[in-house]
């Protein structure tokens, strides 16, 4: 409850000499104390000082003490009441008692400890009533706190769940759409009609596919293969792409301050972040006429800035910064910016994914993402990754020539149409191909002629036997076959797992013709030349 000398006890006493005796003790306990002489007073006193503590006798003039106790019950349930009486009955007492008074002192007290202790006792029982409120907003803070939790792991939930359901029948889909494309592109005339809408064909397809990335991506449930990366690169390339996007009423500053710093990222992902918040600051642009600045630095994290990067480690990072002059966002825009499908974009500007992904994708790279904002001053998001040191850095890669062969290969793929698809592609890389629509056929031929094959290639999600358990039993038949799993999404197998039962690759649909191509390639470069 406090020190004494905080504490103020109102005494409503109509005996004079009684009042101030017992007026003279409290404040000898050092409290401050307030004294009325009739029920009326001492309510109104009571209503202007707000007391801690309320000592009143029951015969009072104007208002008696009986209704004192009730009117401040009702008024303010907290502030203890001690009734001191001469005149009282038992019955009285009770009365008082079950209205609420939190000790009945009888007249006269011959010993004033008695009324300390009455005293103690109340305030102490209102400083453990407000000790406990306070640790009940507190567990009913935490409780919502949870909650809330709760609620964002089950809205991922709902989106793995969804990602994982959708991703294998699409990217099944689009591998049909995006491979019979490029074959036609292959064979039709460079610069003609025909090869210009197959063009836009692929684009939109590859939109397709990284719409199904994103999800997956936000939900955690793709391979991605991370390296050391110069992000500036990589930040650069995107820069100088969204320039090309953008109007001439918007300019897009860079400010790279380190350009050589490395990160352990995937270059795609990387892009695709640069895209989602330079995309989200343009739109934040009134009539498309403003400024957004991309800034590269590297900043040193010490252990007194963890208590603002809690999820972070102390060491050096590399400071992504996306800033705009646009319109801005209040606090309760600001608070669901990073949910799913959260959106104040029209209908036709996004999906609400964009910022979800960046922060799955900041996330996993062991990063963090923070944004500042206020309405009409604009936003800016910082971006924070850990340098890795003592690497080189990675050369550019080179464009390569689309890798042929003459080859025997077994695909296998319960989809008519990519079993169609991988037939033509396949061949016109040059290979012999054999198709089969289950793992059961495929194992058939396998044992009718173990080497009959010079590479399996082979879906996964497949009825009876998924495409992992036709490896494992392909490669005990003929251990130096090589095999590469291919899969649109797979909650039970990746390409660690791949790895390690022996496979030669994996790969994720939906596929284009040079990725094939050079995995196939590579997977039969690297089998042992027989003596």
């Amino acid at each position: 409850m406090g020190s004494s000398q905080s504490i103020t006890i109102l005494t409503i006493e109509d005996d004079r000499l009684i009042r101030q005796a017992l007026a003279s003790y409290m404040q000898s306990l050092g409290y401050s104390v307030l004294q009325a002489e009739d029920g009326a007073a001492g309510l109104e006193m009571y209503r202007k000082k707000h007391p801690d503590l309320v000592i009143t006798d029951l015969r009072l003039p104007k208002i008696d003490g009986m209704e004192v106790l009730s009117t401040i019950r009702k008024e303010s349930p907290d502030i203890p009441v001690i009734i001191v009486s001469g005149m009282g009955t038992l019955r009285d007492a009770i009365k008082a008692l079950k209205l609420g008074a939190r000790d009945y002192v009888t007249k006269p007290i011959t010993d004033m400890g008695l009324l300390k202790y009455a005293a103690d006792r109340a305030l102490e029982r209102v400083r453990l009533v407000k000790e406990n409120k306070k640790y009940q907003d507190f567990l009913e803070e935490e409780v919502q706190r949870k909650t809330a939790e709760l609620h964002q792991a089950q809205k991922l939930e709902a989106i793995g769940i969804l990602a994982g359901g959708i991703a294998h029948d699409f990217n099944n889909i689009l591998s049909a759409i995006m491979g019979f494309a490029e074959l036609a592109q292959c064979k039709s005339e460079k610069g003609s009609e025909v090869s210009e809408y197959l063009r836009q064909v692929l684009k939109a397809s590859y939109r397709a596919r990284e719409l199904v990335r994103q999800i997956l991506t936000f939900s955690r449930k793709t391979d991605t293969e991370r390296h050391p990366v110069q992000a500036a690169l990589v930040i650069k390339e995107a820069i100088k792409l969204l320039r090309a996007t953008l109007p001439m009423t918007t300019q897009l500053n860079q400010q790279i301050r380190k350009d050589k710093t490395l990160i352990m990222a995937d270059p795609t992902e990387i892009h695709q972040v640069m895209t989602n918040l330079c995309t989200n600051a343009f739109h934040a642009l009134p009539e498309e006429q403003g400024i957004i600045t991309v800034g590269i630095d590297e900043i040193s994290i010490t252990k007194d800035d963890l208590n603002r990067f809690p999820e972070l480690t102390a060491g050096n990072y590399l400071e992504l910064t996306v800033s705009d002059n646009g319109c801005g966002m209040d606090s309760t825009v600001m608070a669901s910016i990073f949910d799913p499908f959260f959106t104040t974009k029209e209908k036709e500007q996004g999906t609400g994914l964009g910022l979800s992904v960046v922060h799955g994708i900041v996330t996993a790279c062991g990063g963090t993402i923070t944004a500042q904002s206020e309405p009409g001053k604009g936003t800016t998001f910082t971006l924070l990754f850990p340098v890795i040191k003592g690497v080189d850095v990675e050369k550019v890669e080179t464009a390569e020539v689309l890798p042929f062969g003459n080859e025997s290969i077994l695909f296998v793929d319960d989809e008519k149409d990519l079993r169609l698809l991988a037939k033509r592609m396949l061949a016109y890389l040059g290979y012999s191909v054999v198709c089969c629509s289950s793992g059961q056929e495929a194992l058939g031929k396998v044992r009718e002629a173990s080497t009959a094959f010079d590479l399996v290639i082979t879906d996964q999600s497949m009825p009876i036997m998924p495409g992992i358990e036709l490896s494992r039993q392909l490669l005990a038949i003929n251990p130096d076959l090589p095999v590469l799993l291919c899969t649109g999404y797979s909650s039970v197998i990746n390409e660690e797992k791949a790895l390690a039962e022996g496979l030669s690759g994996f790969l994720l649909k939906p596929l284009s013709i040079k990725v094939l191509a050079r995995k196939i390639r590579d997977s039969l470069d690297r089998k042992l030349p027989e003596l």
